[in-house]
């Protein structure tokens, strides 16, 4: 992509990430991380893209931007067969139309075709994410308590999944 295209990229993706983080989810950052950090980090993960180590799925409506996923491969020689899930998430505004679902459904693919035959991930425990994994066949590994923070800095239980995929 063009510089132009990944600046408007990585503008939406930061957009995106503070909706979640207003609604809660935390997708790895705390609320005080302010929009021109999130629009950098994301800019490091557009340049730093290799398929080999990472692939970024969006969700576009109407031309804009309303959803990610992130598929993060285990840089392990014993472990090439998994994947870490990272960020999903849907905006406010795009919730409860099958956007989610169709993210995990092309994460999967995408892990798939690439030989990975175990996903996992984490989120925080007793929010709508864990029905909404379990959901999708996720089933929860267990928790871990303090595991991570809520956008607001509370400590909070970590909820770990994982799905093996068909070959």
């Amino acid at each position: 992509m063009s510089p132009t295209e990944a600046d408007g990229i990585c503008a939406a993706l930061a957009n995106v990430h503070l909706d979640a983080l207003r609604s809660g989810m935390s997708l790895g950052a705390l609320d005080s991380i302010g929009r021109r950090a999130l629009e950098r980090s994301y800019r490091e993960v557009v340049r730093g893209l290799d398929e080999r180590t990472r692939i970024v799925v969006v969700a576009e409506e109407d031309s804009e931007v309303v959803g990610m996923a992130k598929l993060v491969f285990s840089g392990a020689t014993n472990a090439d067969h998994r994947a870490e899930v990272q960020r999903v998430a849907v905006a406010t505004a795009a919730r409860n139309r099958g956007i989610g679902s169709r993210l995990m459904a092309e994460i999967e693919v995408a892990a798939r075709e690439r030989g990975i035959a175990l996903l996992w991930l984490t989120t925080h425990d007793g929010t709508e994410a864990c029905a909404f994994y379990e959901a999708l066949g996720y089933p929860k590994l267990g928790v871990m308590p303090n595991y991570s923070r809520r956008p607001d800095g509370t400590l909070w239980p970590g909820a770990f999944y994982f799905k093996e995929l068909p070959a």
